[in-house]
């Protein structure tokens, strides 16, 4: 059974976070190691606090996944410029293939979850070591901009994010208008697929969406498949996970 190290955050609601990639990764019948870079306190309407674990911890918790077999790794909440540091030093001492970046800079309610120092060095201290990246909207205009850059559509923010480093780059649509939703996959070798899928109603509402795709790409990846087979899979989980979830609520 292919083995994900999960590195990012915890959510107290259980909806996000490390707690959400963990669910993903049994979904998709995957084990799961944890490092865990912050404890948030927050619920579906508010974001109350978030406790930054010392980077010894986080240190460790790396160390002790270290010497495991892993087939490849999701992170998702790097809360600093120290837990960003930690992290590029762990990859640049293992050779993992398979790495997904989903770059979390605030919760859904509202709450901040990364300094704006750990957001600027995001593209020179992690993105050549990973094999995609996957920012929302926001999350890619905040990189771009902050680099200097201009983008105005969802093509030329992907080609701004691969202009910044990053080796492959899905830009999630779910913050456009729309009937449909698309999500833009690109990579550097000038590879690009659209993925698009009937707008859920309600399906905003659901937490978690973002952790949820980036850690099922991993895994259909730890799985053996191609990155844009990975991407086209995960989203169609995450479709059918978001669908059941509005009809259970």
């Amino acid at each position: 059974m292919p083995r994900i190290l999960l590195i990012g955050g915890s959510d107290s609601s259980g909806g996000a976070g490390i707690f959400a990639d963990v669910k993903t990764c049994h979904d998709l019948g995957c084990e799961a190691s944890v490092a865990v870079t912050a404890v948030t306190a927050q619920n579906s309407r508010k974001h109350y606090h978030s406790h930054v674990l010392p980077e010894h911890t986080l240190k460790s918790q790396l160390f002790a996944v270290g010497d495991s077999a892993v087939d490849a790794v999701k992170i998702g909440m790097l809360p600093n410029l120290e837990s960003i540091e930690v992290v590029r030093d762990f990859l640049l001492a293992h050779s993992f293939g398979k790495v997904v970046l989903d770059p979390v800079f605030s919760s859904s309610s509202g709450g901040s979850l990364s300094t704006e120092e750990g957001i600027a060095s995001l593209n020179h201290c992690l993105f050549p070591y990973v094999n995609l990246i996957t920012p929302n909207l926001f999350e890619a205009t905040r990189l771009v901009k902050q680099a200097g850059l201009q983008a105005e559509s969802q093509e030329e923010l992907a080609a701004s994010c691969l202009e910044l480093g990053a080796n492959a780059v899905l830009i999630k649509g779910g913050h456009y208008s729309g009937e449909t939703c698309t999500d833009l996959f690109v990579t550097d070798d000038e590879q690009s697929h659209s993925f698009s899928r009937k707008r859920i109603p309600g399906g905003s509402k659901v937490r978690g969406t973002g952790c949820r795709l980036a850690s099922a790409i991993t895994c259909f990846q730890a799985r053996g498949s191609e990155l844009k087979d990975a991407v086209g899979q995960a989203c169609e989980y995450l479709a059918s996970y978001i669908t059941g979830q509005i009809r259970s609520a």
